[in-house]
């Protein structure tokens, strides 16, 4: 897992385990068939994206924050990478390069999503500063899906 820092640190909410640990549950319920809604309902916003970019699924969060509708995730026609804050270079650099198998962590980012200054998605971005990406499927090719998770900048205080 590599951090890549332009923030202020966290102290211990980016420590390797705690990220393979989150990682590793939203690979389950990304997979999970039997509750869908897990995924859906996920309280950050989450997306699964492929090679090419192309959004396979996004919660209803992201879907807001981003401007999305499930109609055109359905027929591929969003692309991440026409997405995200293109004059970030770090974040653009962390969503091509998970398809390498390591979780990259980019702190203190700041909107990571492009949106309408002034609009609503503009000022509820500033709550989510942080990205994680991360694989969440392979195929026999290597990393076939991708995720990015954006995060709050407070820790959970239930976490060890």
């Amino acid at each position: 897992m590599s951090i890549i820092k332009e923030g202020e640190y966290i102290v211990d909410k980016y420590n390797p385990e705690r990220v393979h640990t989150r990682v590793g549950y939203i690979q389950y319920i990304y997979k999970n068939e039997i509750y869908p809604e897990a995924f859906e309902n996920f309280v950050l916003p989450l997306a699964v994206y492929d090679r090419g970019g192309i959004i396979a699924q996004a919660n209803d969060t992201f879907r807001k924050l981003a401007g999305l509708r499930s109609d055109d995730i359905q027929n591929g026609a969003v692309n991440i990478f026409e997405r995200l804050d293109d004059k970030n270079t770090v974040l653009i650099e962390a969503a091509h390069n998970v398809f390498d198998g390591k979780e990259k962590v980019c702190e203190g980012i700041g909107r990571a999503i492009r949106a309408k200054p002034g609009s609503v998605e503009y000022l509820q971005l500033e709550d989510y500063p942080n990205a994680i990406f991360f694989p969440i499927a392979r195929d026999r090719d290597g990393i076939s899906l991708a995720g990015i998770l954006l995060d709050e900048n407070k820790t959970d205080d239930t976490e060890d």
